[in-house]
């Protein structure tokens, strides 16, 4: 005797089988997109630099009074400022940040806490995380007047994108049109 299998039990099972393909080809494309990732190349200096540095057709002067400015529109606190230098720092208190004092750890400790989630939080310690920035200006001309500002931001390990670089310039822009209105 025959056994006749439903149509319905045949789809379910064809609908299975295209499910599980499906999940295995996304699996596998994920790893695969993860590991181009990976092997992106560290951006050079020069293209750091380029991404930190902007002209603008003001003095040093000026350029050292708008981005005070800045500074102080965005939340930082001014901690060195130095004219003759073309030299400012400035820093602020943003989030937290999370330390482990027992670097000596069990291993097994760590495999269980990776593996469950439980972690013994009594070698954590909690503290604010903080921005710190240095702005270099320089002068290039005087006929025509023509300066040059480098921005460096530094935050734990945190990456800063064009976007934000981008944005704080913007924010320049800004405060230099807001003073040139006002004089």
């Amino acid at each position: 005797m025959q056994k006749v299998l439903s149509p319905t039990l045949n789809t379910k099972a064809s609908n299975t089988r295209k499910m599980n393909k499906n999940l295995l080809l996304a699996l596998l494309l994920s790893v695969v997109l993860s590991g181009c990732a990976s092997m992106m190349p560290e951006r050079t200096t020069a293209v750091k630099r380029a991404t930190e540095t902007k002209e603008y057709e003001v003095s040093t002067k000026e350029l050292i009074t708008a981005s005070i400015g800045t500074f102080q529109d965005l939340g930082y606190t001014i901690d060195v400022l130095n004219a003759e230098f073309g030299l400012i720092t400035a820093s602020k208190k943003q989030g937290t940040t999370a330390t482990r004092t027992n670097l000596e750890e069990d291993p097994f400790e760590a495999f269980w806490r990776a593996l469950t989630g439980i972690e013994n939080k009594d070698d954590v310690i909690i503290a604010p995380l903080t921005l710190s920035a240095t702005i270099t200006v320089k002068e290039i001309s005087t006929d025509p007047i023509l300066s040059s500002l480098r921005v460096n931001f530094e935050g734990g390990d945190r990456k800063f994108s064009d976007l934000f670089f981008k944005s704080f310039f913007a924010a320049l822009d800004k405060s230099l049109f807001l003073n040139q209105s006002i004089n």
